[in-house]
């Protein structure tokens, strides 16, 4: 029985918002487009802290297994790590890796996070895990609400209440991504960034799960007892985990519950979602331009270019974010809040090999 902070790693995203360079077999979190890590990396290293944090837990794809295992080496980590036999949104995901948790303290205190999210101030991020991991012990369901820096409308919002105990406060209300009028709205009322990182302890949130939806709680809770334990990996049952409702967590709980509260957190946080994230997170020359890979700019100013094969030379243009692979050109306005869900749908429909995975990819088998 422990009394760490049990770190919960959701790493079962399609990643398709950074395409080219990211695809279902390869998503962003596993990329490393700041450095020698990537965000799934820096997100494991983060909660890496004994003294804090226990052994984390890694929820992902049968796909991603083999890139899991991979990373993990390269940092020296090692974790339980639970492969979903099929895609049943944040809610399910969230439960089976609570209901492993549990295994090893029935109160333990459990942090969610995404595994392709950025944090710059480490320091401000882990003592915002302190004050919420005493105010879960207390019965909370605590989210991580981020001081806006500017009225993003790629983001969910939420509106924070009543002080319970400085800083930690209730939540009145979640909202969905806003258009930019409400943003700024938003922003002038003292609304948060909703994160969609959550710590709670691990009986409390089985317990509003199973108000909200005792089906799908027991087919997850069949899933981790029917799995087969293939060290390190834990394969859930198909037919049990298929058997529950696909939902997100704050769909399933967190707009439900009269136990959500929030700590509000600066920390450099980004979900990464946009090129224009990318551009705003990387290093740039004077003239704004920022670039990995060979590249030339010319009478150029706020561009970004990726480039993993050939030289890109951008001549009098701003404002551009040009992504180049081994078999997929992107040139594309750099603010682009949309994330290209609308291209990649068409290209989903046109060329699926180009959102699946790279043309280097086609010919390997498939590691079993």
């Amino acid at each position: 029985m422990s009394d760490r902070i049990i770190p919960l790693i959701m790493c079962g995203g399609a990643g398709t918002r950074l395409w080219p360079l990211s695809r279902e077999r390869s998503p962003k979190q596993f990329l490393k487009l700041f450095g020698h890590r990537s965000m799934f990396q820096d997100t494991i290293l983060r909660v890496s802290n004994q003294a804090l944090f226990d052994k984390p837990i890694v929820v992902t794809s049968v796909a991603h297994r083999f890139l899991i295992m991979e990373q993990l080496a390269e940092i020296g980590v090692k974790a339980d790590i639970l492969l979903e036999p099929a895609r049943r949104d944040s809610g399910p995901a969230i439960v089976a890796g609570v209901v492993f948790a549990e295994r090893r303290a029935t109160n333990a205190v459990v942090l969610a996070l995404a595994s392709d999210h950025v944090v710059t101030d480490v320091a401000a991020f882990v003592a915002a895990c302190r004050t919420a991991a005493h105010a879960a012990t207390e019965g909370r369901i605590v989210t991580f609400g981020i001081q806006p820096t500017g009225p993003a409308t790629e983001y969910g919002y939420l509106s924070p209440g009543d002080m319970i105990v400085p800083p930690l406060r209730s939540v009145r209300q979640f909202v969905e991504k806003p258009n930019a009028t409400a943003a700024a709205r938003y922003i002038e009322a003292g609304y948060l960034w909703n994160s969609g990182n959550f710590i709670f302890q691990a009986d409390i949130m089985l317990d509003e799960y199973r108000a909200a939806d005792p089906a799908s709680l027991a087919a997850v809770r069949r899933a981790i007892e029917n799995a087969a334990t293939e060290s390190p990996f834990i394969r859930l049952d198909r037919d049990s985990f298929e058997s529950a409702t696909p939902i997100s967590i704050d769909h399933a709980v967190m707009e439900r519950t009269d136990r959500a509260a929030v700590v509000p957190v600066s920390c450099g946080w980004s979900d990464i979602g946009t090129w224009q994230a990318v551009w705003e997170f990387s290093a740039r020359n004077d003239d704004g331009n920022a670039a990995r890979g060979a590249a030339i700019f010319e009478n150029s100013r706020n561009c970004l270019v990726i480039s993993e094969t050939t030289v890109v030379v951008l001549n009098d243009v701003t404002d551009l974010a040009v992504v180049v692979t081994d078999d997929a050109i992107l040139v594309s306005r750099r603010q682009d809040a949309s994330g290209l869900k609308k291209l990649v749908s068409t290209l989903n429909a046109a060329a699926p090999r180009t959102v699946d995975q790279h043309s280097a990819a086609h010919d390997k088998p498939e590691r079993q």
